[in-house]
Parts: structure tokens; C-alpha cells; sequence
């Protein structure tokens, strides 16, 4: 089983509530910042750079998250990303949020290629299969 590629950022005061609670609309952007860190380290390629030099995208199609532990300012989380599934034009990743080895939430993500100039559904582009087969792991 490959490790999970793990993306680290500590949760900011302008993440939080006047309470000191993470807002819950935040929690989306942390899955989706650690995805775009795992596309960059694992894929060599952030989501600026693939729309740029590859003339598309991978907008998420498909997004759900259960929530364990809420997060608080200067908490340190852990992001968690694990490549599950890679169909013809569509990738599911599975996201989980540690702070202190507990779970704060977990997710299941899927995106699709889409070509910028029809933005219709396209196979993921050639230049990234091998890495993208390399980083799958169904377990």
C-alpha cells in the first residue's frame, strides 16, 4: 500500500468563528488545498499549470465529507490524500484530516478532466497517466 501524500497547515484565526471554531464551509478548502499540494508533489503539475500548459482543469464533480472533531486556531492539521480510483476521465480521491493523530473529518473527492476550450469531459492527458497509475491506491 503507497503512503498517503500528507499536506500540513495550521488552522488560521480568519478559519475560525468568533467562537474559535473552524467554520464548517472552511473544511472543503482544506481537502481541496491538500488535493491541488498532492496534483504538484505526486503529478508535477499544480491546477494553474495544467490549465496553462495542458488547456484544462479538473473541477470536482463530486464531493462528501463526515466531520469527527472540530478544529480550532493554531491546531495543526495534517491532510491526509490517497488517489482510490482512476476511471478514463475522472479521479476519487480519499481525504482525512488528522490533528494530533485524531480524525477531524474525512472525504471522498472526485474530479474530471474538462478541456478549457469545449469544457466537456476529456481523458486525462497523456503526460500524466504513468504518475496517475503509479499513486493509485484502492486499498
Amino acid at each position: 500500500m503507497r503512503m498517503p501524500f500528507q499536506h500540513t497547515r495550521t488552522i488560521a484565526w480568519g478559519d475560525a468563528d468568533p467562537a474559535g471554531i473552524a467554520y464548517t464551509g472552511r473544511f472543503p478548502n482544506f481537502a481541496l488545498d491538500a488535493i491541488e499540494a498532492w496534483f504538484a508533489a505526486r503529478l508535477g503539475i499544480d491546477w494553474y499549470r495544467m490549465h496553462r500548459e495542458l488547456g484544462g482543469g479538473t473541477p470536482f464533480v463530486h464531493m462528501d465529507m463526515d466531520f469527527r472533531m472540530s478544529l480550532r486556531p493554531g491546531d495543526v492539521l495534517c491532510t491526509e490524500v490517497r488517489l482510490r480510483r482512476a476511471g478514463r476521465s475522472s479521479l476519487e480521491f480519499a481525504v482525512r484530516g488528522l490533528v494530533g493523530g485524531q480524525v477531524s473529518f474525512e472525504g471522498r473527492f472526485v474530479c474530471a478532466f474538462v478541456d478549457d476550450a469545449t469544457e466537456k469531459s476529456r481523458p486525462a492527458p497523456e503526460s500524466l497517466r504513468d504518475g496517475i497509475a503509479r499513486e493509485l491506491d484502492p486499498d
